[in-house]
């Protein structure tokens, strides 16, 4: 197997590039990230971030037996 790679490294060769971090790029402070996290944290815990996923139906509506969704009557009594 080492034989394999050694052959293939043989012909394959990375190229030489000079890449450079653009000026304007920084590492963000500790607190930023931070807060990207507690954030992202309470989105993903309250749902949010599954209710864009899945999309799942509203309160009053029903999928018929053809996949459309229809709302769905009802009726509230007080009392």
């Amino acid at each position: 197997m080492e034989i394999l790679y050694h052959v293939l490294f043989l012909v394959l060769e990375c190229p030489n590039l000079k890449l450079k971090k653009p000026p304007w790029l920084h590492v963000p402070s500790a607190m930023t990230v931070y807060a990207l996290v507690v954030v992202s944290y309470f989105l993903i815990t309250g749902g949010i971030i599954y209710d864009v996923i899945v999309e799942p139906p509203s309160v009053g509506s029903m999928t018929d037996e053809h996949g459309h969704q229809r709302m769905k009557l009802a009726s509230y009594l007080m009392g």
